[in-house]
Formats: structure tokens, sequence, C-alpha cells
């Protein structure tokens, strides 16, 4: 960048060089952490990025100090631990879904830890995101409800439906959550911005076995392509789409990449998943993602490939300068504008509650005008603001 827009944060880039970079970026970046001793921080970083598996397998042979060494342990059995507890879980509330003749999919993490991973060992998960034919959504609610798990707020769910429709929080991607004994499922019927029909989908799964049980999973052109997507409603902010990276590599590994690649292209997702593999291909040039990256390259437009190539430089700019806030790529497109007028149009008072409760779960309840003023003194300058209006194009432009 030309000029500084915020605090240069070294530990982040280095962070994300020890956890994506070939072996000698990954040597360079532990020994850049250990000069500065800030292996405290980084292990409370990735905690935060939800990758403590991934930060200590890479961090195995780095001097790390004995109580930091001691600290990632803990973090990493604590991290296991809650992730066995909340695919247990899950699993059984697929079940419960499948006995009552639902159709039915986990996708995102509990999918990739079947797949991808071996078990809680090298993937954690936050919550189960599962998806629904939207007419057996109610269905599968009452369900899920029968078998323990329940929803938070006090308004109904035809309240909540109507929310959803016009939060532009959601971009596109409808679910409501539904908890139980410290597990959480987020429960999806529809997913406007994937490029990929819901019915389709279902109708693709196939089953893969987490701890013993079988559960129907999406198939991998689908699934590399719902992550790619994830990364992008996620702004592509570096600690939210770690785990995303990690996943979309593995994924180049053990499939053929051109193949799942030619269904995100004919779906119109040639730029994120581009810019998604341009990213990791700029960590590590490894084999299976520069083939999918150069295979990619190749069949992408000019336009596509000029989107990219933006998209990674607001990858990297947030990485070193930290994320830019969420209300920013509302001020660069007007459909979250319009979500939000129409959505305050239904009923200013549900609209509002609904966004209370679910700002209250995500411990980022602000008023407005703390919001304003929080925005004002986090606007970016001109190039950043540029290549955020890139990323909001795509991402709501995909719906």
């Amino acid at each position: 960048m030309a000029s500084l827009e915020g605090a240069q944060d070294r530990l982040a880039v280095q962070l994300m060089e020890l956890l994506l970079g070939d072996a000698e970026r990954m040597r360079r970046a532990a020994e850049a952490i250990g000069v500065s001793v800030r292996w405290r921080e980084a292990i409370a970083e990735a905690v935060r990025w939800k990758v403590v598996p991934q930060f200590f397998a890479r961090a195995q042979g780095a001097a790390v100090p004995a109580a930091e060494l001691a600290a990632l342990r803990r973090e990493l059995l604590l991290g296991r631990g809650q992730t066995v507890r909340r695919a247990v879980k899950a699993s059984a509330g697929i079940a419960c879904l499948e006995a009552a003749g639902i159709p039915v999919v986990a996708f995102k993490g509990l999918a990739s830890m079947a797949e991808l991973y071996s078990d809680a060992h090298e993937r954690t998960i936050h919550d189960a995101d599962l998806l629904v034919q939207p007419r057996d959504l109610e269905r599968a609610v009452t369900c899920l409800e029968r078998g323990g798990f329940a929803r938070q707020g006090k308004g109904s769910l035809a309240d909540y439906l109507r929310f959803v429709e016009n939060a532009p929080g959601f971009a596109g991607n409808k679910a409501v959550t539904l908890y139980a004994d410290g597990a959480e499922i987020d429960l999806h019927w529809e997913l406007k911005g994937s490029g990929l029909n819901v019915t389709e989908i279902l109708s693709r799964a196939r089953r893969a076995t987490l701890r013993g049980q079988s559960i129907p999973t999406p198939d991998a052109g689908d699934s590399l392509q719902l992550t790619i997507r994830h990364a992008i409603r996620e702004n592509l902010a570096a600690g939210k789409i770690c785990r995303d990276l990690h996943d979309v590599r593995r994924r180049c590994e053990r499939e053929d990449p051109a193949t799942l690649l030619d269904r995100a292209a004919a779906a119109q997702g040639e730029a994120p998943a581009l810019a998604v593999l341009g990213v990791l291909h700029s960590y590590d040039a490894a084999p299976p993602v520069t083939r999918a990256f150069e295979y990619l390259t190749a069949r992408a437009n000019a336009a596509s490939r000029r989107s990219a190539a933006r998209l990674i430089e607001l990858f990297k700019h947030q990485l070193r300068y930290g994320a830019l806030g969420k209300d920013v790529f509302y001020l660069v497109h007007s459909r979250p504008w319009r979500q939000i007028m129409r959505g305050l149009g239904t009923g200013w008072s549900d609209y509002r509650r609904n966004l209370k409760e679910i700002e209250e779960q995500l411990d980022q309840e602000r008023s407005w005008t703390s919001r304003a003023a929080a925005l004002l003194r986090a606007l970016p300058g001109p190039r950043t603001m540029y290549l955020a209006r890139e990323l909001a194009r795509v991402k709501y432009g995909w719906e």
C-alpha cells in the first residue's frame, strides 16, 4: 500500500506464513516469532483464528519455550474435547432428521472433518452447518427441538424468517441457529451466493464416516465451492478464513482440482476460486495447488483474473493492517441498504429485536450511533475502498 491505513501487524503476517508457507517460509516465520519473543501472542492469535491443531503441527521442531508449548498443548486438548462434543451432538441431530425422512447434508467444518482430516485431531469446529430444503425447514426445526435443540430469542420462527430475508449480514446464506448442551447447529435452507442449487446439492450428496457414524456430505465439487464461498462471505479476513484455506488445500491434494473447478467456473465463480487458490499459491507453490491455480488461470477470462488479483490484494492488506469492519462493505454496494430498508418497512421493532438478539449471540451488540462512529473512525483510504467495492461486487453479485 502507498500509505499506512492502520497499525501494521507483523505477527499476523508471520503466523500466516507459519501456517501456509512452504518449508523455508515456515522456518523463517517461526524464527522471527521466536526472535521477537511473541510465541504467547502467536498462540493467542491461533486460538482466535481457530487453527490451533494446524498451528501445533506446524510449530513442531520450532524452538517454542516450554511454558508456551505447555499452554499450546492445553489449548489443543481443549479444542479437541469441545469439537468431539459438538460433533457427537450434531451427528445425533443429523440422525434425528434422517429418521424423520428429511433430506439433509452436513457441509463446511463437519464435512471437512469427516472427509479431509483425522477427526478432531487436525480440524476443530465451533458449530455444525446443515442444509435442508426450504420446504422442510419448519419440520426440521421441530425435529431438532424434539431432539433437545432450541432456538434462542423471543420471536416466532416466522418473524425470524422475515428478518433473515432482509438482513445483509447473512449474504444470502440463510440459516437458523439451534443450541443444545454447548453444541450449535446452523440449519441452512438457502445458499444464494454459492451459485449452487439446494436440491442439486442434496441429490449429489454422498456418505462419509465421522467418529463411527455415517453422515451425508456434499460431493467434492460442491464442498469446494461452498468453502470458497464462505471465504468470500467472511470478506477474505485472514483470521476468519484460515481454516477455509487449509480445507481448500487439502481438497486439492485429495481430488482432481480441474474437475472440481469446472463447476465453480460454470456458476460464475471463477474470480473467487482463483483468488483463494492465488492466496494459497503465493505461500506454497506445491504441485496440487499450483496445478489448480494454473488450470483456472488458463480458462478464466481477463475480467475474472483482474477481479481475483484485487481480492488477493485485499486479503494481504487485511492481513497486515487488520480486518475491515463489515459495515465498510455496506458502504460500497447498494444491495445491503436495500435489504435493510425492506426489513425496516416490514416492522422496525421486529427487525431491531432480531438484530439485537443475533448481536448478543455474537457478543457484537452496539447502538446505531456507536456503530456509525466506529465506522467513521475505521474508514480506509481510497485504494482499500476500491478493493472493498470489488469484494462487495463479487459477494452480492452472486445472489
